[in-house]
């Protein structure tokens, strides 16, 4: 009985959201057009803040590699750039065959790393994650099938479909699978994901983490202000992020940071772009 009222709550909120949320978005990119500069300030300030939680950190996850180096590489925003050195320290650390998407001459069977212990032992992947390591060794293993696996976990919205677009991405750059349907499979995600993140008001991982594909695929005006403001406003005192299923439960995570780190420093970077 109280799983079924479980549902029903939440099925009854996610009906409340899909009917409000795109009016109160407009509300907030309405104030972001009459105080643009006041607000990418905060994004700024927040972009500090948030920094200065994760990059202190020694132990960061591959997420957090990849996403920091992105951006840096997209935005030029030097603050970004703790990603390589984080990166080299991560190859020292554990053998991951997931590394070579930041790192593209690293191969973990090298006898170098035979010592290392191995990413499974340490923090398994889920499915989706090692269907990404798939595509990161695509162009050197063939995979015939990594189009049709990577659809199969389109999710109407959620990490599935991100997945799609993150899988895409590193396709397109090794050049694993025929360009042409790399680029309409991403494609066909754009507008389920901006949907998405429309009908919502709550600025989780999911929310921050469909932000940044979008900007990874160069969807910069997809992205409303709103978004972005209702990222400043759910980042937690510590300068993290937070989101309600993933640990430490209650408390700033690394993915939720630096998802939400990658979507801001993107958007403040198409109004103040930082120099090559």
């Amino acid at each position: 009985m109280k799983a079924l009222i479980t549902r029903a709550i939440r099925s009854a909120e996610i009906r409340y959201q899909r009917a409000t949320a795109s009016r109160k978005h407009d509300t907030l990119d309405a104030e972001f057009l009459t105080d643009q500069n006041r607000i990418l300030d905060q994004i700024d300030r927040a972009i500090d803040h948030g920094l200065s939680w994760i990059e202190p950190q020694t132990d960061v996850s591959m997420s957090v590699l990849l996403c920091a180096m992105r951006t840096f590489e997209h935005t030029h925003d030097p603050r970004f750039a703790f990603g390589t050195i984080k990166a080299e320290h991560y190859r020292k650390t554990l053998r991951d065959p997931a590394l070579r998407v930041v790192l593209p001459d690293y191969d973990p069977d090298e006898s170098q790393y035979a010592d290392l212990p191995h990413v499974d032992d340490v923090r398994p992947y889920y499915p989706v994650e090692l269907l990404m390591i798939d595509t990161v060794w695509a162009d050197k293993r063939a995979q015939p099938d990594i189009l049709d696996r990577l659809k199969a976990f389109e999710d109407d919205g959620f990490y599935g479909t991100t997945h799609i677009v993150v899988g895409g991405l590193i396709l397109r750059q090794n050049g694993g699978a025929p360009a042409q349907e790399v680029e309409e499979m991403m494609a066909a995600t754009v507008p389920i994901i901006v949907q998405a993140n429309n009908n919502t008001t709550k600025a989780d991982d999911i929310f921050a983490e469909r932000a940044m594909v979008l900007q990874w695929l160069d969807h910069h005006d997809l992205v409303r202000p709103a978004w972005m403001m209702r990222l400043v406003a759910a980042q937690m005192p510590d300068g993290g992020w937070k989101t309600h299923n993933m640990p430490p439960l209650g408390k700033s995570n690394q993915h939720t940071t630096i998802v939400a780190l990658a979507a801001l420093a993107e958007f403040l970077a198409q109004y103040r772009p930082h120099s090559p």
